[in-house]
């Protein structure tokens, strides 16, 4: 069945994207269309032709976990996140679903009661974001039990890109809905607008931050960023009020892509995460840092003296 999808699927590729060249190409002269066409027909990876032959990558499960996310209520997670979660629609991570063993390790080690920080190492789609997402949320639910609705930052997500910071949007409303204002967000990057939009209709969920006026009023627990935002917020006397409320709460920092931080720019993200430690009233004992790479190169390296990293989770393969 695969062979006959794929020797179908190609010749209708070569010819669909050859048309689809002559036309964007918008040649005139009618010879030079005609001579494109004939080279564009030829069969794929033959020299000259427009299109290589195919290229096929293996790819493999990840090993799950013994329990499911529903064995898990009550013990490793809340009950009410499980139910979050289990009713979260397109994002959903349903009661009955067996996470990975790599996430049950993440949890099993960011869940102790001594600060614990690691590196997650895994391939693209095996779920490194519910390694840290899972046990964050658990964290301030538990707060919340004890203390009402959640102001100040508690956790930081730090992403090299802001479209890597947009990816996270729809994942968090879904799982912060249920606890309504008490666990909220802000995606905090250069496209903050600094007032809060006109018509209410325009809010799309009560626990997200839209805005920097807001932001500074009441920061909530989970702040996503850059580090250019992050270095901002730093010095800058209008977002002072942050930090203020944030005094002593920041217990958890996240480095997504922790590929990237390389030379200079590992050295410069590490001066700043000592800087933040320090503005934001808290020391690196009582953090617990989470790197996460799909192409880092040893997990048993160091990745910046300044983040203590005492554990590393890899993925496991069926």
């Amino acid at each position: 069945m695969p062979d006959a999808y794929f020797s179908r699927l190609m010749p209708s590729l070569a010819e669909r994207s050859g048309q689809a060249a002559i036309s964007q190409l918008g040649f005139a002269n009618i010879p030079i269309r005609h001579r494109l066409r004939e080279l564009f027909e030829q069969l794929y990876g033959a020299p000259g032709a427009f299109l290589a032959d195919p290229a096929f990558e293996a790819t493999f499960g990840w090993k799950t976990a013994a329990h499911s996310i529903g064995a898990l209520q009550g013990g490793l997670l809340t009950s009410e996140l499980v139910n979050a979660m289990d009713q979260a629609g397109d994002h959903a991570f349903k009661r009955q679903m067996f996470p990975y063993r790599h996430q049950m390790r993440s949890w099993e080690i960011l869940n102790r009661a001594d600060p614990q920080s690691l590196v997650v190492t895994s391939g693209t789609g095996s779920g490194k974001t519910e390694c840290f997402m899972v046990p964050i949320l658990d964290y301030l639910v538990r707060q919340r039990s004890e203390y009402g609705r959640l102001v100040g930052v508690r956790a930081l997500f730090l992403y090299p890109l802001n479209a890597l910071i947009n990816n996270q949007r729809n994942r968090l409303r879904a799982w912060t809905e249920p606890f309504d204002a008490d666990i909220r967000f802000c995606l905090y990057n250069g496209n903050t607008p600094e007032r809060p939009a006109r018509s209410a209709a325009q809010r799309p969920a009560p626990s997200e931050v839209l805005d920097r006026q807001s932001l500074r009023s009441l920061p909530p627990p989970i702040l996503v960023t850059n580090s250019t935002m992050l270095e901002y917020m730093l010095v800058r006397t209008q977002d002072a009020p942050i930090l203020e409320q944030s005094q002593g709460k920041l217990k958890w920092v996240v480095l997504d892509e922790a590929h990237t931080y390389i030379g200079s720019q590992a050295a410069e993200v590490s001066l700043l995460l000592r800087r933040v430690m320090s503005a934001f009233g808290v020391t690196p004992e009582q953090v617990r840092f989470i790197a996460t790479s799909a192409t880092i190169g040893d997990p048993e390296g160091s990745v910046g003296d300044g983040l203590m990293l005492r554990a590393s989770i890899s993925s496991e393969f069926t």
